[in-house]
């Protein structure tokens, strides 16, 4: 009996020691792609994303500031959570408890919510939508947006420290510093 749960122990640590160089080998993978690279996983990865809200409109970074040059006010909503916030935001957006809060003073508004590469954000903006809300996605969300080579912004200013969520999403442009 004790030699059975033994080899089962022994048989749990070699699968965990697998898993972990796995998720190493991917880690350093990522670490050596280039932004266009980066960029086109991250589209492969929103691409899987939209078939969970098939019914939202999304927007490119590209779209996006396109839209910020127009008459109407265009409002970025940051759907992550307080910790990754924390790290940094796109400069200019609001928090979703702060949208929440004063959502009627932003009726007018096209609202653009964003999380880390689309996901979170999507099933916001499918809620907003519902509602009667002018809202697009931000398509590979604040990922994209550090791809494009825009800056984003802390609690002290400009920063290039960049809350990723998880190994899986560190995609976030070179020049950043990601964190999980």
């Amino acid at each position: 009996m004790r030699l059975k749960s033994l080899a089962s122990i022994f048989v749990v640590a070699c699968a965990a020691m697998a898993l972990m160089l796995i998720a190493c080998r991917e880690a350093s993978q990522a670490e050596q792609l280039t932004d266009a690279q980066r960029k086109e996983h991250l589209e492969a990865l929103y691409q899987g994303y939209e078939k969970s809200f098939p019914s939202i409109e999304s927007v490119t970074v590209d779209e996006l500031l396109e839209l910020q040059q127009g008459s109407r006010q265009v409002l970025l909503v940051d759907v992550r959570e307080a910790r990754e916030m924390k790290v940094s935001m796109i400069p200019g957006a609001i928090d979703a408890e702060t949208f929440q809060r004063e959502a009627q003073s932003y009726r007018d508004a096209i609202v653009v919510p964003y999380c880390t590469a689309g996901y979170r954000s999507g099933f916001f903006t499918q809620e907003l939508q519902e509602a009667g809300w002018d809202v697009r996605n931000l398509e590979g969300s604040i990922l994209a947006w550090t791809l494009a080579g825009l800056p984003l912004e802390d609690a002290e200013g400009p920063t290039k420290r960049i809350h990723v969520y998880g190994r899986t999403w560190d995609l976030a442009a070179r020049d950043f510093s990601s964190v999980w």
